[in-house]
């Protein structure tokens, strides 16, 4: 039987040449760890380290957190994001709906319940987020699509899905993409986990057709990442045009 070799990853060579951005990255990881526990991602961390950063780069836009929660996720996009634009984060706050839960029973057998996760508040996550009074973090209490309806024209350089199920997963990317700046990303959370196939089910669908194949990241849940193109694909301008003739 072949022995099993100890294998190591170095730090980025980004952290070598940049010393600063590694005590930054190990201060947010160390602060997601703390709250988020066991088992550690660090591999997330850095993928949201380096999306984030690309998405800075992109024209002008806002970012935006579907499926916050407890706000451990939306802590490390705000301390990495271009603060002078606006971070929207959107939760019911208490859990799963039931019109939500519906659809996904028709995409395969489960047990998820109403409120499935314990409840928070908008206030308390964004306290947990900022401690300052910082005006453009935005909480946004309520169900996707309909507590989303003013913000529909945004136009976003970073959008991080987290909705777990498959009916609000591919609604969100629907009302979305299209609203993503060329050189935007997108994060779907859940891609790689077996727990919600809806996940993969609900991105596979919506991208297949446009021809565009979603980098599946290395992180515990295998996050879905795709980086919108600076150019429109075939697949894109047909589904402007389907859209706008209704064919």
């Amino acid at each position: 039987m072949a022995q099993s070799t100890h294998m190591s990853q170095f730090f980025p060579h980004k952290f070598e040449a940049f010393p600063e951005e590694k005590e930054k990255f190990e201060r947010v990881f160390n602060e997601y760890h703390r709250v988020h526990g066991e088992p550690s991602d660090p591999i997330r961390i850095l993928n949201f380290m380096q999306y984030v950063n690309i998405a800075n780069d992109a024209p002008d836009g806002d970012y935006l957190e579907l499926g916050t929660h407890q706000g451990f996720a939306a802590k490390v996009i705000w301390e990495f994001m271009d603060r002078s634009k606006n971070f929207y984060c959107l939760d019911t706050f208490e859990g799963f709906q039931e019109v939500d839960l519906v659809e996904e029973r028709k995409v395969y057998a489960n047990n998820w319940e109403v409120g499935n996760f314990p409840p928070t508040s908008p206030e308390s996550v964004k306290a947990y987020i900022t401690h300052e009074s910082d005006t453009s973090l935005h909480m946004i209490k309520g169900w996707f699509p309909e507590a989303f309806k003013e913000h529909e024209d945004k136009k976003w350089r970073f959008v991080h899905i987290d909705f777990d199920l498959y009916a609000p997963i591919k609604s969100a990317l629907e009302i979305l993409w299209d609203k993503i700046v060329p050189g935007g990303v997108c994060m779907i959370h859940d891609y790689g986990c077996y727990g919600f196939p809806g996940a993969k089910k609900a991105v596979d669908e919506f991208f297949n057709p446009r021809g565009i194949v979603p980098h599946v990241a290395t992180d515990r849940w295998g996050t879905a990442i795709i980086v919108k193109s600076t150019q429109s694909s075939k697949g894109e301008v047909f589904s402007r045009l389907r859209s706008l003739f209704r064919f």
